[in-house]
This record gives structure tokens, C-alpha cells and sequence, in this order.
């Protein structure tokens, strides 16, 4: 009888040590960013997708804000939360009530964008009551339970329609400028409305600038960072472009053409209702990323092994090693295959679902 008790008392203690383990975070790359578990979503992903409909423009303003948090916040020393301070009602200002991403006026005073009366100088002409900023990510950096800095993406119009009504692309400087203060406005207001932004957390706002034209996806182009004082900023260069594309064919040509290559040996190895196409994003005038997806219809399982197999072999034809290329093959629209290719290696790695 006496063992029995000390066996219960064992487990009790055994069951109530486990439920104080929080679940452990591993990022699914080695470098890249483990989120924090569990995992809490937020209402502003809605938001977001009111804002731009395309999918993967979202996926690139916040992964590229990933990528650029490296910078100032250690992935082995952090994991990441989204959206833990500025939620839906935070940015939202479409039924005229207060919210961050709403224009300036007596009863929005934390509106960010310019007031209706207000003229913008694009610096090639003016604008009256524009909408600059558009939506902003937000990524929160912890080690447990403790706050060690934020990083936020200010997504903004890269043209404007003039009082005229004609459509011009806002001046570099000015948007710099627009970027430079209204960030600031958005930190002191952080800091001031919640406990826990004090001023000892590190702030990191980058600016991505969208690009109407369909060859391209705009990217980041400035960034300050927060750290007590007022910001220090600095201007990037940062652009996606779509392939095949007159417009790659102009930033890139070896590239464009390796593209070129590489799709017509998979077209013509299955001539019927195969489509590839990628996109690239540079950083300084280099390739890092290379996205390409490649589009079938109605084929067999032994067809599309035969086309993950081609696809894969003929990955030598890029020659260009400092970046990271990543093939997606679906069939009707069902992802089967994905290979990947890391910076400076040779050798493919492959995940198929068949």
C-alpha cells in the first residue's frame, strides 16, 4: 500500500513537471528564424490579404523581413511571434474609425497616412490626400518569454495618381523622406502605447515599395533601426522580377537566358500543357533567390517522376552558385516534387510526395 502511494505521488509530480515544458522550437532551415511555440495566430493575416491579393507578394514582404532581421536579431538567440502588438484593429481604418494605416485627422491622430486636404510632392508632380502606406508586417523577437526587439515592414506605393489623374512614380528621395518620419512616428507611438515596448527594445522598420508593373514585385528599398535614440537609416537595394521577362532580360541577361534554356528542355521533354516560369530576387545588383515553378496537366505518376527527374539533372545549366534556387513541380495544381538547390553547392535536394 505504502509503495502505491509513493507511486502516485512519483507520476503527480512526473505529470505536473511535464506540463510546465513548453514545446521546443527548431527552424525548419539551419540560420533561419524558429517561431515560438505554441504557436498563436493573429486575426491581421485577414487584413493583409484585404490589402494585396497576391499570395506570394505577401510571402515575400515577410520573408523578406526575415531575411533582413538577421542583421540586428541572432536567429540562435530568438524566436519569432507575428503581429503580438499592432492586430487588426491597430492598422484598420476602412469604416472611418481610428487605426495606423487610415489618413491623418482629428479623430484618427495615429493615421499615417496624409490627410485628405494634404498635398503630397511626388517629385514629379503633387498629389492630394494620397494613400503611401499601405499595410505593415509585424515580427516580435523573444528568448522564452522576454521581448528582445521588433521588426516591422512599412509596405508602401512605389506611384500615385496626380491631381491631374495621370499615374507617376514617386521620387526616390521623397519616398525616403515620407518613410523616414512616419517611421518614427510609429515607433514613439509603440512605445508610448504598450507596457512592454519600452524604450531598451530594439526597433526595425524596413520599407518595401510595390511595383505595379506585372514583370516585377517591387521589394525593400530603406531601413531604420530603433535602438533608444532616434533612428538610423540607411537605403537598400532590393527588386524581384518575373521570368521569362523583357525586364529580366535587361537586369540580368545570363540569367535570363540559363532561364530560357533550362525551360525549353522541360517543355519540349513534355510537350503538352507544361508551363514554367520563376521568380528572382537581387540584392545589390546579385541573384539570392530563385523560385521556380513548373506547371503540368493530366500527367501519370510515371510522367511526372520522369519530369522531376529531368528537372533535377538539368539544374547544372544555372551557373550562378551564390544563390538559392527552389523548382516546385505540380500537376494540376497539386504539388508533387520540390527540389532545392542551397548558395554554393552543386548537388539538388529532392522531396516527392509520390
Amino acid at each position: 500500500m505504502k509503495k502505491n502511494k509513493i507511486l502516485c505521488v512519483l507520476l503527480s509530480l512526473l505529470l505536473v513537471g511535464c506540463s510546465n515544458v513548453s514545446q521546443s522550437s527548431t527552424a525548419l532551415y539551419s540560420g533561419d528564424y524558429a517561431a515560438s511555440l505554441p504557436f498563436e495566430d493573429s486575426d491581421t493575416r485577414v487584413k493583409h490579404a484585404s490589402l494585396i491579393s497576391d499570395l506570394q507578394c505577401r510571402v515575400q514582404i515577410e520573408s523578406g523581413l526575415m531575411d533582413l532581421s538577421k542583421t540586428y536579431f541572432d536567429p540562435s538567440q530568438v524566436t519569432f511571434k507575428t503581429h503580438s502588438f499592432l492586430d487588426y484593429d491597430e492598422l484598420d481604418a476602412t469604416d472611418g474609425s481610428r487605426g495606423l494605416l487610415g489618413t491623418l485627422r482629428d479623430d484618427n491622430p495615429i493615421g499615417l497616412n496624409p490627410s485628405k486636404d494634404e498635398e503630397f510632392d511626388t517629385g514629379n508632380g503633387i498629389a492630394t490626400g494620397p494613400v503611401i502606406l499601405v499595410d505593415i508586417y509585424e515580427l516580435d523577437w523573444y528568448t522564452g518569454s522576454d521581448l528582445k526587439g521588433i521588426s516591422l515592414s512599412f509596405v508602401m506605393n512605389g506611384s500615385l495618381y496626380l491631381d491631374s489623374g495621370s499615374e507617376v512614380k514617386i521620387n526616390e528621395k521623397q519616398l525616403n523622406d515620407y518613410f523616414d518620419v512616419t517611421s518614427n512616428k510609429l515607433v514613439s507611438y509603440m512605445r508610448e502605447r504598450f507596457n512592454e515596448v519600452t524604450s531598451n527594445i530594439p526597433i526595425y522598420v524596413c520599407g518595401y515599395v510595390l511595383d505595379e508593373e506585372s514583370q516585377s514585385y517591387g521589394g525593400y528599398t530603406r531601413t531604420g533601426y530603433f535602438n533608444r535614440s532616434q533612428g538610423t537609416f540607411e537605403s537598400i537595394d532590393e527588386d524581384w522580377y518575373v521570368m521569362p521577362s523583357t525586364q529580366m532580360e535587361s537586369v540580368d541577361a545570363t540569367m535570363a537566358s540559363e532561364f530560357n534554356t533550362y525551360k525549353n528542355s522541360l517543355t519540349d521533354f513534355l510537350t503538352d500543357y507544361t508551363f514554367v516560369t520563376a521568380k528572382v530576387k537581387y540584392e545589390n545588383n546579385a541573384p539570392k533567390k530563385v523560385i521556380i515553378t513548373i506547371e503540368a496537366h493530366a500527367k501519370s505518376t510515371g510522367e511526372i517522376l520522369a519530369l522531376g527527374q529531368a528537372a533535377k539533372d538539368n539544374m547544372s545549366m544555372f551557373t550562378q552558385l551564390e544563390c538559392r534556387y527552389t523548382v516546385t513541380i505540380k500537376n494540376n495544381n497539386e504539388t508533387y516534387i520540390v527540389i532545392q538547390r542551397k548558395e554554393n553547392e552543386t548537388e539538388c535536394s529532392v522531396i516527392s510526395t509520390l
